[in-house]
């Protein structure tokens, strides 16, 4: 592209339907944005039509009758402002699971279109869509996705939020599996783990099973934090993902996450036996493990154990022995079950596993056993014939 004639600013440019000229020029400093605006019109065909509209639209710009385009922005464009905001006030791991929701589901389908051209209807289409490959978080994306159009319309770049016109669809009830173990499923796992694992992966699932924490919680612990004498396990931090997608000790979930756990003397033994080995295992390796900072569940080159290590350690052993396939969130979950049905209050259960609101531990009681289910009716019938 060159300039047509050096006096004036046109330009002369190929097309694949032959020459073409076009204009630009300089329309001053945006006050409110850091931006320069220019006034543009391209496309004429030859140049003398191109210096008529040039000499015209220089006219109507100086005489006040045109004002030149504000700058357009994109739903990225706004998306990158808002998260750059947004991200300070929001831990590291929560930052990084936003950005993944975007960067995967959200921008594909908003990211390149023009804020102030999204509609409901451009909207209703990305939602479906989201419904249905993504039907257990879809509405997480729907509530993102309007944050950034709020933060748009603040901006006032937009006269209203188009996605809070969508028509959130209704999926059907899906049949879930129960993410838990009974007692004698629970069983089984442990005496399969003890078998055929490490002695450190049988201690770390028999932690979970028997306390309750999550997994990042496990992934954090140190030595410090286990007290043999009082047969108590402290839970003060938590491991999670920054944006970066790296490993960060962060503070736990919520202020109620904070909580010291009483365990029971088995299971604290399995523990000092896991120690004992691990520090032979580091001394042989050069590493001194007789500090508290240790770690306890220590990965490869003694750093955090990762969590995808410990998902392939549970499939395998429950793919080995035909046993139920459940998450190791979901030996949280057997904990919280086991508890409740051996009759454990609620509000206790509430304060071992750290849940902030006591509806999260009652969600999970709704479906613990269909057993205790069929026991009150007989419950109720033996108290009747007392």
């Amino acid at each position: 592209m060159k300039k047509a004639k050096n006096e004036l600013p046109l330009k002369v440019y190929q097309t694949k339907h032959g020459t073409r000229y076009m204009f630009s020029f300089y329309a001053g400093q945006n006050t409110d944005k850091d931006y320069s605006r220019t006034i543009q019109k391209r496309g004429f065909k030859d140049y003398d039509s191109a210096v008529a509209a040039y000499l015209d639209t220089k006219k109507a710009f100086e005489s006040g009758q045109l004002k030149p385009r504000s700058k357009r922005y994109t739903f990225k464009d706004i998306y990158d402002q808002w998260f750059k905001q947004h991200k300070q006030n929001i831990k590291p791991s929560t930052a990084f699971v936003i950005q993944g929701w975007f960067n995967k589901h959200i921008l594909p389908e908003l990211g390149s279109l023009y804020i102030d051209k999204i509609t409901p209807a451009i909207c209703q289409r990305a939602v479906n869509r989201w419904a249905d490959k993504r039907p257990h978080s879809y509405k997480d994306l729907i509530s993102r996705a309007g944050q950034v159009l709020d933060y748009a319309y603040r901006l006032e770049l937009i006269d209203n939020n188009p996605i809070k016109r969508v028509i959130v669809p209704r999926l059907k009830q899906q049949t879930t599996k129960d993410n838990f173990y009974t007692k004698q499923e629970l069983s089984k796992f442990l005496e399969c783990c003890k078998k055929q694992c490490d002695l450190k992966y049988y201690a770390a699932f028999r932690l979970l099973a028997y306390s309750g924490m999550r997994k990042s919680e496990l992934r954090a612990l140190t030595w410090s934090d286990v007290d043999f004498n009082k047969n108590t396990i402290s839970i003060n931090k938590t491991i999670a993902m920054n944006e970066n997608g790296k490993n960060v000790v962060q503070l736990p979930k919520t202020h109620n996450s904070m909580r010291v756990i009483s365990m029971d003397q088995q299971t604290m033994s399995i523990l000092r036996e896991w120690q004992i080995k691990q520090r032979k295992d580091l001394l042989r390796l050069g590493y001194n493990a007789m500090n508290g900072r240790q770690i306890v569940f220590n990965g490869k080159g003694n750093k955090y154990l990762s969590h995808i290590t410990l998902n392939t350690k549970l499939k395998n052993i429950q793919a080995k022995n035909g046993l139920k396939a459940i998450t190791v969130h979901g030996l949280r979950h057997t904990h919280c079950s086991l508890l409740l049905a051996a009759g454990v209050p609620v509000n206790d259960v509430k304060d071992r596993l750290g849940h902030n609101d006591i509806q999260t531990t009652l969600n999970i009681y709704a479906h613990v056993t269909k057993q205790q289910q069929k026991d009150t009716a007989d419950i109720f019938s033996r108290f009747m014939q007392a």
